[in-house]
């Protein structure tokens, strides 16, 4: 991408055309100077500063409210408390622990679960499973050969919080690549305006604050995800970025459908003839198709088939029990549900606080995050781009796969399946976005901010 902006440049270019490329080689020159010293240490410290209190203020400090309904409704602050770092509890999230306990044990199945905590795991022949791609548990086992089955509490949250600090970090590298490579000629404030906005602006700020099953497979899930992206910004070699491409699949297994992103990007912009470019398909599918056969294997010795993913047996809410029995994990007839509440479903406005409720079954992405609009912006301005319709084409096929799906994943903030192709959608809406942000883009990544700072606040501290 870059040698395609430089050859722009022409000695016959006009005078006036010839100084504002100048310009912007030399605005980008000094992004990437400053992106290299002390403020954009202190604009990541700064982030993770406020993550850090963030998490401290989700998992330990509590201030309940709850809504008493008389004559008028009122609003009511309970006890507040702040729960002791030490404290020893059984949570109800630690599926990947009671997996990385079972790994260590020398069996895929897992101890029986509290009692009244079976929730989302899959009985299966006298035993329970997590059906789950089994990635997270990974990352698990050093903590649990060492405490087993205490501190689940703090262990989930210090695996969720590496991680999480590990995606800020990645898109700030991520970001800093595009400008490097001449993706984009963005201004160091344009830059770090859209680095806030990722970290603090998107649904993964309020999924990275939960410790949750779900919500860690999604944050592992982004890291390597944006460990891919990162790789097709660069050197985009075959291998790695079939291995960050299928390490994220195996935490979230749709995220596998975005490998069309890569294929598409590598036959448009190498020019190459069709025969060379069969072994860098060959490389990157191969190194995939291990991956899924790796999967599938494992399918295989837990529920005795390649294709039984355990989701059909598995203990689900009994909001989605019904619909899962009678049409499947897939199917046409979840659609207009899921198209609702991914892309249409508003929050209620209220007159008394919280003065904005967010349906947990599912809110629309561009009212969570508004700042994204400029993703439709790109395919006007960037129209010629091969990374644009590149991104594209990897988003397709996980959307569609979510607008089939029996659950809308619930329960959530906005629309929390959208993370699985959220990097994307962010790179589309960057390309989208003015090299130096006009005062309306601002704004919007302000409301972006604020909704989802908000969003987290409510369902943190407000019942629903």
């Amino acid at each position: 991408m870059g040698k395609q902006s430089r050859s722009t440049i022409h000695l016959n270019t006009p005078a006036n055309e010839r100084t504002f490329e100048s310009l912007l080689q030399t605005d980008q020159a000094i992004t990437l100077k400053l992106l290299g010293s002390w403020r954009a240490i202190l604009l990541i410290v700064f982030v993770a500063l406020f993550y850090l209190a963030c998490f401290f203020l989700t998992h330990f400090v509590h201030l309940p409210f709850t809504f008493e309904k008389a004559h008028h409704s009122s609003l009511v602050a309970s006890s507040f408390y702040i729960t002791p770092l030490g404290t020893t509890q059984i949570y109800s999230g630690a599926h990947f622990i009671y997996l990385a306990n079972a790994w260590l044990a020398g069996h895929l199945y897992v101890a029986s679960p509290p009692p009244g905590m079976s929730g989302d795991y899959t009985f299966w022949h006298g035993h329970w499973y997590v059906a789950f791609p089994p990635l997270p548990a990974l990352f698990f086992l050093p903590l649990v050969a060492i405490f087993h089955f205490s501190h689940q509490f703090a262990l989930s949250v210090s695996v969720e919080l590496f991680f999480s600090l590990l995606n800020v970090g990645l898109m700030f590298l991520l970001l800093y690549r595009m400008v490097e490579k001449g993706v984009v000629q963005l201004s160091f404030s344009s830059l770090a305006w859209l680095f806030i906005f990722f970290a603090c602006g998107t649904e993964l700020f309020y999924v990275s604050m939960q410790a949750t099953v779900w919500f860690l497979a999604h944050v592992i899930a982004t890291t390597f995800l944006l460990l891919h992206v990162l790789e097709l910004i660069g050197k985009r070699r075959a291998w790695l970025a079939a291995v960050w491409l299928g390490l994220a699949a195996l935490s979230r297994s749709t995220v596998l459908l975005v490998f069309p992103c890569y294929l598409l990007l590598v036959f448009l912009s190498e020019p190459k003839k069709s025969w060379q470019l069969l072994k860098p398909y060959v490389v990157f599918c191969g190194i995939l198709g291990i991956f899924v056969g790796g999967m599938l294997l494992y399918n295989l010795a837990r529920f005795g088939s390649l294709l039984d993913f355990g989701y059909q047996s598995m203990n689900v809410s009994p909001r989605v029990a019904p619909g899962l029995a009678e049409y499947g994990q897939f199917n046409l007839h979840f659609l207009p549900t899921n198209f609702f509440y991914m892309l249409i479903q508003p929050p209620q406005i209220l007159t008394m606080l919280p003065y904005i409720r967010f349906d947990p079954t599912g809110t629309g992405i561009f009212w969570t995050m508004p700042a994204l609009y400029p993703l439709f912006r790109t395919f006007f301005v960037r129209s010629h781009s091969y990374l644009t319709w590149s991104l594209l084409a990897g988003c397709l096929l996980p959307i569609g796969a979510h607008l089939l799906y029996f659950n809308t994943g619930w329960y959530q903030f906005g629309y929390r399946f959208f993370l699985d192709v959220l990097p994307l959608a962010f790179l589309l809406a960057v390309l989208g976005f003015h090299q130096r942000l006009q005062w309306y883009e601002k704004a919007v990544i302000i409301l972006s901010i604020g909704l989802n700072i908000w969003g987290w606040f409510e369902y943190i501290y407000f019942s629903p």
